[in-house]
């Protein structure tokens, strides 16, 4: 099945070309789904990780009508056991080999931190952030443990069911996404790169790096010094948008309150995100300037469908973890 598994997966790079394959990988094709816009942002943001299905890896090995023969009919996979095609990798493993072209990984016991609506769905595409270990006492010990895990909305329904708080093993493929003016390292699970997901433990603890700046996350720790982090921000402020889908950007609370540096920020501010909270929005936020206690969240950008624009975001797993 392994053999006819990565016969198949070759036969999509042989019949579309290996760059049309990649090509389409970045495009929209009804796969991606919006994020809220950020409040003081010009015009809405289309987020820009769907990944466009270039289709089911063929049944047989021939290139021609499906054989009757069962042992031919492609199986998708279930993560019950590793397959021999996948290598063995860590995700600081992954960072280290960098692969240009999406490789097939097999990730052991990793974490999940944060999933995009709480949970994947089928026909939705999906985000899942996994970290390799349940906790980091600091910035450097987390550097490059981390990596996000896209899942297009043919794909999805395999990893129904994952949760926040599972450790897991993941199959996936991994590469340096640099198509359209993106440099993000990630996993990548299509219906032509077939992944999934398996629970090896539930409701594990997940403990944030405590005590991060929002001056510490910047788009150059995300794509090339550490990667997605599980974080929590101490002492930070924002005004929410009436709509309670929308982002709006955060910064340091000054010493005694107030609004100061509530316009700072420019292309360097971090918005404060509620598209990985079940539901996709706030609650119990008003939409007059906020001080915040903390927030709990993963570190990740989001990027636009058109080239070039990237937007760093906190992304908090539920509302518990935004402290008033």
């Amino acid at each position: 099945m392994n053999r006819i598994r990565s016969l198949a997966f070759r036969l999509v790079f042989v019949a579309l070309g290996a760059g049309a394959v990649l090509a389409a990988a970045c495009g929209d094709n009804g796969n991606s789904f919006d994020e809220p816009t950020p409040a003081g942002d010009s015009g809405a943001r289309k987020d820009g990780s769907g990944i466009a299905d270039v289709g089911t890896p063929p049944a047989d090995d021939s290139g021609g009508n499906p054989k009757p023969d069962v042992a031919d009919v492609f199986v998708w996979p279930d993560c019950n056991t590793q397959p021999s095609a996948a290598a063995s990798k860590t995700i600081p493993q992954v960072w280290q080999d960098d692969p240009v072209n999406p490789t097939e990984v097999w990730l052991s016991d990793v974490y999940v931190v944060a999933i995009s609506g709480g949970a994947c769905s089928a026909g939705k595409a999906c985000q899942i952030f996994l970290q390799a270990d349940p906790s980091y006492g600091t910035l450097t010990a987390a550097a490059k443990h981390g990596v996000r895990m896209f899942i297009s909305a043919a794909a999805s329904t395999h990893l129904v069911g994952v949760k926040v708080g599972d450790k897991v093993n993941a199959l996936g493929f991994a590469w340096r996404y640099t198509i359209g003016g993106q440099h993000e390292l990630l996993v990548e699970v299509n219906a032509a790169l077939p992944g999934c997901t398996k629970t090896t433990a539930s409701n594990q603890t997940l403990t944030p790096i405590p005590n991060v700046q929002l001056s510490d996350l910047t788009l150059d720790v995300y794509e090339n010094t550490h990667g997605p982090l599980f974080v929590n921000v101490p002492n930070v402020s924002g005004k929410p948008d009436p709509t309670p889908t929308t982002t709006f950007g955060l910064f340091p609370t000054p010493d005694g309150g107030g609004d100061a540096g509530l316009a700072d920020g420019g292309a360097n501010i971090v918005s404060l995100s509620p598209f990985f909270i079940p539901g996709g929005a706030f609650t119990g936020l008003s939409s007059s300037l906020t001080h915040f206690k903390s927030i709990t969240a993963v570190f990740g950008i989001f990027t636009p469908d058109d080239a070039g624009s990237r937007y760093l975001e906190l992304y908090p797993p539920s509302m518990a973890d935004v402290q008033l």
